[in-house]
C-alpha cells in the first residue's frame, strides 16, 4: 500500500484554511495513488489552542469540518483533533481523539488519553497500523496482538522539546530501533510553522523496517511524501534526505520561524526595529530579513549624544549590507526637553538612572510612532541574559510585540551571529568584537552592571534550566560571589518579564512560561 504523510503549517483557529491544506493533500495522495494519508496532530485546528478548548461553539465548528472531511476526501486521512467527549461524571471535556476520515466515512477509533497504554489499531486492506498522538512508541505501550506493519505518530512537537526534530539534531536512535524492534515502517508527521511563543520542529520522517532513514522533512517548512510498503526497502528509490545539522543552524531556523509566522498569521507584512550597532539589533535584523525579505524590514537609528561614531557607522553598515531602508532620528533634542520640564520635579535635575532610562524610553516613543503611522509590528532586541538579570528599562528597551531573541542567551547571540556569517557575511565584524553597551552614558559598557557574559550565562544556564538553587550552583563550581549577586536579581525581576514581549521558545525553559514564579514572593534562596 502506498501511504502519504503531509507535514502541514496550520494557523491557530483558521479551520477553513486548515481543512483546505489537508483536503489538498488528500487529492495530491489520491493523484499519486496513495490509499492513506497521515497528518500532524491539531493539522484541523493548530495549536496551542487554549481557550479555545472550552469554547463549544469551536468545538461544533470542529466537529463539522471532520464531517465535511469525512465526506469530501478522496482517500482516508488520520488525524488527530479535538472531540467533545463525555467523562464518567458527565462533566463534557475536549479532548484529543483518533480519526479515519474520508470516501464518505468519519470513524472514530480511539481515545488514547483515557487508555494511554493501548496503542490504537487501524487495519486497511490487511494492512495493521498502530496509531498514536505524540511519542507513545517507547516500549511501555501495549501493541496490538498479531504485530503491526506501520507505526504512526502524528505529533505536534515544538523546539523547545528535547525529542524534536530528532533527524536535524542526529537522535534517531529511538526511532530506529522501534522500527527494527517490531519490523515495522515508523512514520512520524509533525506540524512545522509556529504560533505565538510556540515553534513547531518539523522533521517529519519514514523509517524503513530495518531501521533505515528513508526521508526526512525540513524544519520549517510544508512537506509531501509517499512511499510504498509492498515494496523491498531496498528496491525503494531514495532521494535525498534532510541530514544532522548543527545546532546554531537549528536554532536560527526556529528564531526566523517563530519571527516569520508570528508577523504573517496576525496580517502584518512589515516590522521596525531600532538599529544600534550591536550584536542583538543586528542578529535580529538578519532574523528579520531572513524571515520577511529585506523589503520589509525597517531600521531605524537613533543616536544620542552619548554615541559612539562606531556604533552609527557599523549600523548603516549592516542595513547596507541587509538591503534594508533605514531613517536616523537624533533623540538628543526631545531629550533635553524632557529634562528641562523633569528637572525641578525630580529633585533639581534628570541624573544618573533616572537620565539613562529616560533615553530609552524616547527611543520607544520613536518606534511605537512609526509602528502606529505605518502599520509595522515593531520587533524587541533584548536576550534572555538581560531579561533574566532586568537589565533593560521598562516601556524603553522592552518596547515591541515580539522579541525574536528573546529565549537566547546572550553567549549565544554572538555564536549565532558568526554562525550567520558563514552562510553569507552580513553582520559587521565590529558587531561581534566591540564591547557590548546600551551607550546611556559616557563610556557605558555592559560590564560595568553586569558578570561577565561568559560567567553570568552559564550560571543563569544553571539556575534557570538546570533549576539549581544557591547550593547546587556553587557546588557545580560558580563563585560563591556571582551566585550571590545573580539570583537576587533574577528574583526581583520578575515583575518587568511579565511586561516584556513574547519570544519564540527554542530552549527547554522559557521565561514567564515553564519558569514563572510569583512576583510577590519574600522567599530568599539560603542554600
Amino acid at each position: 500500500m502506498k501511504i502519504a504523510i503531509s507535514q502541514l503549517n496550520p494557523c491557530v483557529g483558521d479551520l477553513e484554511g486548515n481543512f483546505g491544506k489537508i483536503l489538498d493533500a488528500a487529492n495530491l495522495a489520491y493523484a499519486r495513488e496513495a490509499e492513506v494519508l497521515v497528518v500532524p496532530a491539531y493539522a484541523l485546528t493548530g495549536a496551542p489552542l487554549d481557550g479555545l478548548m472550552d469554547s463549544d461553539a469551536f468545538l461544533d465548528d470542529c466537529a463539522n469540518y471532520i464531517d465535511r472531511l469525512g465526506a469530501e476526501a478522496p482517500i482516508t486521512v488520520l488525524l488527530g483533533s479535538l472531540s467533545p467527549f463525555a467523562t464518567e461524571d458527565g462533566v463534557a471535556l475536549s479532548l484529543p481523539e483518533l480519526f479515519a476520515l474520508g470516501e464518505g466515512n468519519a470513524q472514530t477509533f480511539g481515545v488514547p488519553m483515557t487508555e494511554p497504554d493501548t496503542v490504537p489499531l487501524y487495519d486497511d486492506k490487511g494492512l495493521r497500523i498502530g496509531i498514536a498522538l505524540d511519542d507513545h512508541f517507547m516500549g511501555s505501550a501495549s501493541l496490538p496482538d498479531g504485530g503491526l506493519d506501520v507505526l504512526v505518530e502524528l505529533a505536534a512537537d515544538d523546539a523547545g522539546d528535547t525529542g524534536s526534530a530528532p533527524v536535524a539534531w542526529g537522535m534517531l536512535d529511538r526511532q530506529k530501533e522501534v522500527a527494527r524492534a517490531n519490523h515495522a515502517w515508523f512514520v512520524s508527521v509533525n506540524l512545522c510553522g509556529a504560533a505565538d511563543d510556540i515553534v513547531f520542529a518539523g522533521n517529519s520522517l519514514v523509517i524503513t523496517p530495518e531501521g533505515e532513514l528513508l526521508h526526512a522533512s525540513p524544519l520549517d517548512e510544508e512537506d509531501f511524501f509517499v512511499f510504498d510498503t509492498s515494496q523491498h526497502p531496498a528496491e525503494t528509490p531514495i532521494r535525498p534526505v534532510m541530514l544532522q545539522l548543527s545546532s546554531d543552524e537549528i536554532i536560527w531556523t526556529m528564531l526566523k520561524t517563530g519571527t516569520r509566522d508570528y508577523i504573517l498569521k496576525n496580517k502584518f507584512t512589515d516590522v521596525v526595529l531600532g538599529i544600534s550597532g550591536g550584536i542583538d539589533s543586528a542578529v535580529v535584523s538578519t532574523l528579520a530579513v531572513d524571515a520577511l525579505g529585506p523589503e520589509h524590514v525597517h531600521g531605524v537609528l537613533m543616536p544620542s549624544q552619548y554615541s559612539s561614531d562606531g556604533s552609527i557607522t557599523d549600523a548603516e553598515q549592516l542595513a547596507e549590507n541587509l538591503g534594508i531602508e533605514t531613517v536616523t532620528l537624533p533623540i538628543s533634542v526631545p531629550f533635553e526637553a524632557f529634562k528641562e520640564v523633569l528637572g525641578e520635579a525630580c529633585g533639581g535635575e534628570v541624573t544618573g538612572v533616572t537620565s539613562e532610562n529616560l533615553q530609552a524610553r524616547i527611543r520607544c516613543l520613536y518606534l511605537m510612532a512609526l509602528s502606529n503611522a505605518h502599520g509595522w509590528i515593531v520587533l524587541n532586541t533584548g536576550n534572555k541574559s538581560e531579561s533574566a538579570m532586568g537589565f533593560s528599562t521598562l516601556y524603553g528597551d522592552t518596547v515591541g510585540a515580539y522579541a525574536p531573541i528573546g529565549d537566547v542567551y546572550k553567549t549565544e547571540v554572538y555564536r549565532l551571529a558568526r554562525w550567520r556569517n558563514t552562510v553569507s557575511p552580513v553582520i559587521p565584524e565590529a558587531c561581534i568584537t566591540k564591547a557590548p553597551s546600551a551607550e546611556l552614558y559616557e563610556g557605558a559598557k555592559d560590564q560595568d552592571r553586569l558578570p561577565p557574559y561568559d560567567a553570568l550565562d552559564s550560571l543563569l544556564f544553571d539556575h534557570i534550566e538546570g533549576n539549581l538553587g544557591a547550593g547546587a550552583l556553587r557546588e557545580a563550581g560558580h563563585a560563591p560571589e556571582l551566585v550571590e549577586e545573580v539570583l537576587p536579581k533574577v528574583q526581583a525581576n520578575e515583575y518587568k518579564r511579565r511586561l516584556e514581549p513574547m519570544a519564540p521558545a527554542v530552549s527547554m525553559c522559557l521565561l514567564n512560561d515553564e519558569r514563572n514564579w510569583p512576583i510577590t514572593n519574600g522567599w530568599v534562596d539560603h542554600s
